[in-house]
């Protein structure tokens, strides 16, 4: 066999050298295409449901939600199994579908077999993961600052340094990971509410219903439309303070006359820590299913290098000390060094934090003063 095709390869040299300059340029073609990444996604399509059920212990998580779902999940086309974990107040389900099935079929299926499950309790959440898999974590970073503690690098990362990561296109979800989620604290005493007849449910609905804004219409003026809108949010601890739960006669009843409110840190039950000198506020950024992992992460790198631009841009219009800006610390590894932890590649990039409008309002105070 061998040695007839070497025998025909001789006598048609030509064909052999058409054929293999077609192949070499139908190669270079495809090697442009083809999705980089160090390691394979061999993992079976699979979706991933998250139970959040407040104060429950995983039993109850787990006969009054998960065994539910599990039995109607279970009526899904393409369904290999169904596996659950469940934990306090929180509650993993895998689907693992056949191969060769699409995710976000899976996906769709998983949501119309949810609309048909009417008997879970009322504080029960289910919310659907996101569309990555477990080789998807590929970006790391860690955010660093002088000035700001925890709890402020945590505020930055979730409503600013989350949101632009997550506008690039393959990103699929960017995780933040340690620091502290502030939590506004009310500590009743319980004489003054036996003194003024209240139950814990009015002060509960009075501070939801006082945390609101409404529209009150147009009033026309001048020609003019002017909008009517009440500003309701609660701001600070004083808003708080101030919200009225009822009237005993004419005087209004405050939450500052029942209890005391204070800005503390909400409990948790992990923490990040970077190189052993302290905790630190951090992101993990997850590449989508059946994304290009290395054109992702160049795109990631371009945003990092504009946010690096923009900052500080910044801090150059606010007249701010470079000393007492932030830095974020970026691990732009591929994914397999991720997945092995590895600290020694570790890339650092001077993604520098704005101040907030509390600092540029004190400076720029002092500039109009001087």
């Amino acid at each position: 066999m061998i040695d007839s095709i070497i025998t025909w390869s001789c006598k048609n040299r030509v064909v052999v050298v058409v054929v293999t300059a077609i192949i070499t340029l139908f190669s270079l073609a495809i090697l442009q295409k083809i999705k980089l990444d160090a390691l394979p996604d061999l993992t079976p399509p699979q979706v991933v449901l998250q139970v959040e059920f407040p104060n429950q212990s995983p039993k109850i998580i787990e006969e009054q939600v998960v065994y539910p779902l599990t039995r109607n999940l279970l009526a899904i086309a393409n369904v290999d199994s169904v596996r659950a974990m469940s934990g306090y107040e929180n509650a993993l389900i895998y689907v693992i579908f056949k191969d060769k099935t699409d995710l976000y079929w899976a996906r769709s299926r998983i949501l119309e077999q949810l609309n048909q499950v009417s008997n879970l309790p009322s504080g029960a959440k289910i919310s659907l993961g996101s569309d990555s898999t477990s080789v998807g974590w590929a970006y790391q970073y860690v955010l660093k600052s002088e000035t700001k503690d925890l709890g402020e690098l945590r505020s930055l990362q979730d409503f600013y340094y989350k949101y632009a990561l997550l506008g690039i296109d393959g990103v699929s979800e960017v995780a933040s990971i340690g620091g502290f989620i502030k939590d506004y604290e009310i500590t009743l005493d319980n004489d003054k509410i036996v003194r003024y007849d209240l139950k814990i449910s009015e002060i509960i609905d009075a501070i939801k219903l006082a945390n609101n804004e409404r529209g009150g219409g147009v009033s026309l003026e001048g020609g003019f439309e002017k909008i009517i809108r009440v500003n309701g949010y609660v701001q600070n601890e004083h808003d708080i303070e101030n919200l009225i739960i009822k009237q005993v006669g004419d005087v209004p009843l405050t939450i500052a006359d029942v209890g005391s409110v204070t800005l503390k840190p909400a409990p948790r039950r992990g923490a990040a820590e970077l190189d052993g000198k302290g905790e630190v506020v951090g992101g993990i950024v997850m590449v989508k299913y059946g994304g290009n992992t290395y054109e992702t992460l160049q795109k990631i790198k371009q945003k990092v290098a504009t946010l690096n631009a923009t900052a500080l841009q910044d801090s150059k219009n606010s007249n701010l000390d470079s000393k007492k800006l932030g830095n974020i610390e970026s691990s732009l590894e591929d994914s397999n060094k991720l997945q092995n932890l590895d600290s020694k590649d570790f890339v650092e990039s001077n993604l520098q934090n704005t101040q907030d409008s509390k600092n540029k309002d004190s400076i720029d105070s002092k500039n109009n003063a001087n």
